[in-house]
């Protein structure tokens, strides 16, 4: 009989253990109810979390009535997380490198195509896009007619060509005679050290004076408003040009 009592203090003593608990359940506020979430720490902070570890060691107490009585002992120990949030932030940065590798990728393709497009209209290789705005810009006159003194997209001369390219592709404003454009370069260069984006002056129809004026492209081209096919590419080398041939020069 004496044994009975025992049993009936036991559960007072495991009340008194839930209780020992009751700090750890009321540090994780219930948010079913309320529908608000805690801001997430930022990586840079170190974030605590309690766990709870059962000791080998035993505690004994002693009941009202002198009964021993021995239970488990438990410790909280705080393990840092700051571990686990550097893993997760680092996935997060590594996400956004991702993205922004397949972007730059993409703007890379679509690059090598637009110039893949573009030497083939203006009839040379385009490798570097750094005159990507002057290829542009001359492959959208090509086919447009010839007429004297014209600046339009209608139909356009020699000068009023090379004016309409600098004006959009370099902020530019020239000569509207190409006589004077060659008269005020602010730098004459030889055919051998032209670069895309010169001009380059003629003499033809056997004038003395320079009557003619291209934009050079690249790989010995230029293009130019002809009088009787319009705005068109030609090659320096091509023997009326050759020959016709006075200067290159640049103004930026």
């Amino acid at each position: 009989m004496s044994t009975q009592p025992n049993l009936l203090r036991i559960p007072s003593l495991l009340l008194l253990i839930l209780m020992a608990f009751a700090p750890i359940s009321a540090t994780n506020p219930k948010q079913s109810k309320t529908g608000k979430k805690k801001p997430k720490a930022k990586s840079s902070m170190t974030t605590k979390k309690v766990t709870v570890v059962q000791s080998t060691d035993n505690v004994e107490m002693t009941t009202d009535d002198g009964a021993t009585v021995s239970l488990p002992r438990v410790d909280q120990t705080l393990i840092d997380q700051s571990s686990i949030i550097s893993d997760a932030a680092d996935d997060l940065f590594a996400d956004a490198d991702i993205n922004k590798s397949l972007e730059a990728l993409k703007e890379k393709l679509m690059m090598q195509k637009e110039m893949q497009e573009l030497s083939s209209r203006l009839g040379i290789t385009i490798t570097d896009a750094a005159h990507i705005d002057l290829y542009r810009e001359v492959a959208d006159w090509l086919g447009t007619r010839y007429r004297r003194g014209g600046m339009s997209r209608q139909a356009v001369d020699c000068s009023g060509f090379t004016n309409l390219v600098y004006k959009n592709v370099y902020n530019q404003q020239l000569d509207r005679v190409s006589t004077t454009i060659a008269n005020n370069l602010k730098e004459s260069v030889a055919k051998e050290d032209l670069i895309p984006g010169d001009m380059v002056f003629f003499s033809t129809f056997n004038k003395k004076y320079i009557n003619h004026v291209g934009v050079y492209i690249g790989e010995g081209k230029f293009i130019h408003a002809s009088i009787k096919k319009g705005v068109i590419v030609s090659s320096l080398a091509e023997g009326y040009y050759s020959k016709a041939w006075r200067k290159g020069g640049r103004n930026n």
